[in-house]
């Protein structure tokens, strides 16, 4: 008797906590059926390289145009095309959302940083709207552009065995940006963001760099540099 009072036990529990699981599938598939503008994504032609961000899907949400946000969602950055890809865990099908109906996303990437991206006009070279990552922000932000080219290669052969001379490339653009100046590009060394403000202030940041033991040679250190830079009151000179 005790044990059959302990199944029904450990049988009305399993359906308590299942419960809720099942409702919120079914409340995240309407969501997603209801909110999320776009199509089927079509495979890449496939060459060596990689012609998105990251290797895998991850955990992020979206930010529509109108402010609301859709999470819980696996998303993947195409670097190639400037693209939000999607994974429609319903249908299994891989949706490319449509940007117009974005503001913005971000994913926690495999090391556990999250990381967001902004959608903005650009009025450089290729007019239009962008996806830029947003590595420092403020009164000026510091943008990167996750480009990726397609360029020509010596020929080699793929696993199949086929004879091809395409690759994919990182073409990645680092911007400083603020509303009322607009875009200016910056290299990853020293001179190059030195050559970002006033030549009266070139020499105090120049010794700011030093004393705190940092020098730009990638990505990293120029986050580094503009933080310390920024905290100190200096500013970009568009």
């Amino acid at each position: 008797m005790n044990n059959q009072i302990k199944y029904l036990v450990i049988i009305l529990m399993s359906c308590f906590f299942a419960s809720p699981i099942a409702a919120q599938e079914t409340l995240k598939e309407n969501w997603d059926a209801q909110k999320i503008k776009g199509a089927r994504h079509l495979p890449y032609p496939s060459y060596s390289g990689f012609p998105f961000l990251t290797d895998t899907w991850l955990p992020g949400k979206i930010e529509f145009s109108d402010g609301e946000i859709a999470d819980s969602l696996f998303l993947r950055y195409s670097s190639y095309k400037d693209e939000l890809v999607y994974f429609n865990q319903t249908n299994s099908a891989q949706i490319l959302i449509d940007k117009a109906s974005l503001k913005g996303f971000s994913f926690v990437d495999q090391n556990g940083i999250s990381r967001m991206f902004r959608k903005q006009y650009f009025d450089g070279f290729i007019k239009g709207d962008r996806y830029f990552e947003v590595l420092a922000d403020g009164e000026t932000d510091l943008l990167a552009y996750r480009n990726v080219e397609l360029t020509s290669t010596s020929p080699y052969k793929d696993e199949s065995g086929t004879l091809k001379n395409m690759t994919y490339t990182n073409e990645y653009q680092f911007y400083f940006y603020s509303p009322e100046n607009g875009y200016t590009l910056v290299r990853l060394n020293n001179n190059a963001l030195l050559s970002k403000f006033k030549e009266s202030d070139q020499k105090p940041i120049k010794k700011i760099l030093r004393k705190s033991r940092v020098r730009v040679t990638g990505e990293e250190s120029l986050i580094f540099a503009w933080k310390i830079i920024k905290k100190e009151g200096f500013k970009i000179n568009f």
